[in-house]
């Protein structure tokens, strides 16, 4: 009996370190994020809140923590990672056009629960939205944009080279 819990932690063991080396398909990549639109649509106590809650998933300044880079953890925090810039990334912000609803969507996300994840919340309780954070965003989402990326848009296409 002795030799089989050997034999088997052994065996899990190797199997562990073995996982550490399958590369994940979201390595985080780190850019900086343009002023345009972001800066200009998000009031800094929100900019505050997203920084703080939403950040390290649904854009490319992704902080990992030291579990983030070990398998099997990794492989989940990377495929969460993933889906959350699919999603929404802020990265990309003002490189996109802007929807009429992606700032509701937000506002829903964060006032049922979804968003932030319960699972990152667990292990990063400062990313936890009190009822405040979620009537600033909220709020912050009611209000229409301004229209300064079609305005910066249509003036490029009237520049001549």
């Amino acid at each position: 009996m002795r030799k089989l819990a050997k034999l088997t932690s052994i065996l899990f063991t190797i199997v562990f370190l073995g996982m550490q080396f399958v590369p994940n398909a979201t390595a985080p990549k780190t850019s900086a994020i343009p002023a345009g639109r972001m800066a200009e649509t998000i009031n800094p106590q929100v900019s505050a809140i997203l920084d703080r809650s939403c950040q390290d998933c649904h854009s490319s300044h992704t902080t990992l923590p030291w579990y983030g880079r070990v398998a099997p953890v990794s492989w989940i925090v990377s495929k969460h990672i993933k889906e959350g810039r699919e999603m929404l990334d802020f990265s990309e912000w003002t490189n996109q056009p802007e929807s009429e609803g992606e700032r509701l969507l937000i506002c829903d996300a964060v006032s049922d629960g979804r968003m932030p994840l319960p699972e990152y919340t667990v292990m990063h309780r400062n990313a936890k939205l009190s009822k405040q954070d979620v009537k600033a965003v909220c709020d912050w989402a009611a209000v229409p944009s301004a229209p300064v990326k079609s305005a910066q848009v249509s003036n490029k296409g009237n520049q001549k080279d």
